[in-house]
């Protein structure tokens, strides 16, 4: 079952280097600045609980 974690941990590294590949062409202070460290507190939130799911290896469906 930790495939799954380990497939939704990188689905959300890739959204981290899209994001920071993004990071120099928006412009400081507009709602697009607002939105993506709003989009970065969540997917860094999202990998330090699957970081902890993987790593307690915790299995809710069973």
């Amino acid at each position: 079952m930790t495939t799954i974690w380990r497939v939704m941990f990188t689905m959300n590294a890739i959204l981290l280097a899209l994001l920071a590949l993004s990071w120099p062409f928006v412009e400081p202070g507009s709602p697009a600045a607002t939105i993506a460290l709003v989009s970065l507190g969540f997917i860094v939130a999202s990998m330090l609980g699957l970081a902890a799911v993987i790593r307690l290896e915790w299995d809710p469906f069973r």
